[in-house]
Parts: C-alpha cells; sequence; structure tokens
C-alpha cells in the first residue's frame, strides 16, 4: 500500500457514495501511508489508536500464529524425515517452493473450527448469542479428545517444541543453536516495515525485483534453483511401490487406528500408481526384442 493509492482509491470510492446520496465511517489502522485526502465528501475516516489493531482483527489474536505453528512443525518433522533418509546434515532443511506451499496448504488445513471460533472469542468483539445456541461446525475428533489445553494456539506451540526436540535428539540441531518458540514463528525480517520508504522508494524496489527476474532465464539463472544445484530425480513407479510396500510391511504390525489408517490409505495410494504406471506403458512389437544382423 502506498499514500498515492491508498488516496486515488479512497476518493473514487468516495464519488460512487455521493451519487448514492450515501454516508459512511470508516475504521482504519493507523498505517503510515493511510492519510486522509482534505477532498472526502461521504466519507468520515477514523484511526484506531495505536496497538490496537491485535484486539480487533480475530486473525492477529492467534490464527496466523496457530498456523505459522503448524507450518514449522510440519517442515521440521519434514527435515528429520530427509535426515533419517541420509541427506547430510548441511541439506535437509533445502526445501523447494512447492514442497513449501503443499506443507502449508496440510497446515492451514488442520487449523480448524476450534481455533477460528477460540480467537473470534479472544478477539472480544462476538456478539452475545441467548438461546437457542447455534447449530456448532464439526470438529475434528483429535481436538475434542485434547484436553490437556483449553488453547489451541498454545497447544500447536507445545507441538512445535516436541518437534524441536526430535531434531536436536538426531544430533544436527545443537542446543545453543536453538530458537525460541517466538522467534522461529515471528522471525524479525517478517516485522520490517516499510513506514520509512516513499512511493518512489518502494516503486524503485518494485522495478529492480521486475529487472532481475527478467534478466534471470537470459543470463541462464533461475531465482528459485542455485545453478550448481543438483536436481533430484523424481522417484519412478516401481521405487514408490517398493517404498509404500515397505512401509505396509511395518504398519501391519502396529495395533493402532492411525497405522490401520495408513494401510488404507497405502492401498489406494499404490492402486493409483500402478494406473499411472499402466497408461504410461508404451506398445512394443515382436521386431524390439531381436538385434537386426
Amino acid at each position: 500500500m502506498t499514500l498515492a493509492i491508498y488516496q486515488e482509491w479512497l476518493q473514487q470510492w468516495d464519488r460512487k457514495l455521493v451519487a448514492k446520496n450515501r454516508k459512511i465511517l470508516l475504521l482504519q489502522d493507523n498505517f503510515s501511508g493511510h492519510i486522509v485526502p482534505d477532498s472526502l465528501q461521504n466519507i468520515q475516516v477514523e484511526n484506531f489508536q495505536p496497538n490496537l489493531t491485535a484486539h480487533v482483527q480475530p486473525m492477529d489474536q492467534g490464527i496466523i500464529r496457530c498456523f505459522k505453528a503448524h507450518y514449522r512443525a510440519k517442515y521440521i518433522q519434514w527435515a528429520i524425515g530427509r535426515h533419517d533418509a541420509g541427506v547430510t546434515a548441511s541439506e535437509i532443511y533445502n526445501i523447494n517452493q512447492l514442497q513449501a506451499m503443499r506443507l502449508a496448504d496440510i497446515a492451514w488445513c488442520e487449523v480448524d473450527t476450534t481455533t477460528i471460533r477460540h480467537c473470534w472469542r479472544k478477539a472480544g468483539i462476538l456478539p452475545t448469542i441467548d438461546s437457542p445456541a447455534p447449530a456448532q461446525p464439526a470438529v475434528p475428533i483429535s481436538s475434542l479428545c485434547d484436553v490437556t489445553n483449553q488453547d489451541p494456539v498454545a497447544n500447536m506451540e507445545s507441538k512445535v517444541r516436541n518437534a524441536l526436540n526430535d531434531l536436536q535428539a538426531t544430533g544436527v540441531l545443537q542446543p545453543k543453536n536453538r530458537m525460541d518458540i517466538e522467534a522461529l514463528l515471528n522471525p524479525a525480517e517478517e516485522s520490517w516495515m516499510m513506514d520509512g520508504m516513499t512511493d518512489e522508494g518502494i516503486c524503485q524496489a518494485v522495478l529492480v525485483a521486475r529487472d532481475a527476474q527478467e534478466e534471470g532465464p537470459i543470463n541462464g539463472r533461475d531465482d528459485d534453483i542455485e545453478d550448481d544445484a543438483p536436481l533430484e530425480p523424481c522417484p519412478t513407479h516401481r521405487e514408490v511401490l517398493q517404498a509404500a510396500s515397505v512401509i505396509n510391511r511395518y504398519v501391519g504390525h502396529l495395533n493402532d487406528p492411525l497405522a490401520h489408517k495408513l494401510e488404507t490409505i497405502l492401498a489406494s495410494f499404490g492402486c493409483q500408481i500402478r494406473l499411472e504406471e499402466s497408461k504410461s506403458m508404451t506398445s512394443t512389437h515382436l521386431t524390439d526384442y531381436f538385434t537386426r544382423m
């Protein structure tokens, strides 16, 4: 957001309201670029007091933090999995954009209705609803069974600590290098604000980034992949089926509901892989098996 974009948007909206003979009150945070133009007729703007945003926006009451905790926990476990697979300690944290997006998708799906309701209530902006109570959306059984801590955000942060303990147990993470939860979920670089930048500075930064992106392919560079980084080949259908078979043999010896569920998923996954393998097969001829004299 820049001052010019903000004022242009606000003035355009004000003209539409004037045409409809409608007046509104606009509440906004006190971002430095939110400077109200003097020409407004039908919009009255009021800024929140400093540090009030977190109290009126439920997303800032823990939903975002809970999502980031889910993602961090899965990312750490993903790194541990790479360590167990024999990847060197210096490379276990390497992750490409597609893999990160998939982890983020899984993490967001695990931010359940319990977490969202908790954060909206914590914001204190929900009205009190008298009986009869509205129908409650379905919540995962795992949320109902977890009675150790009623705060879903604190629950998830505890799982991040457990993931860090597992990583430390591998010997890859040294205690002196371990980050605390606050630094892990809210890195300092995420708090960088553009308050001190001018519109021209922001525009120049965008242009430089765009030029670098356009020149990358011309100069043989790829912003997402280092030039000398070896590309990890995709496993073949046979390798995937063999890996699934090994996991199936292991979970077959476990008397655990989650293991039984994984067994069912792996069976369906194996069928899908075999179907894809059959579709990728090409027709051969009898002469292909003989060499010409």
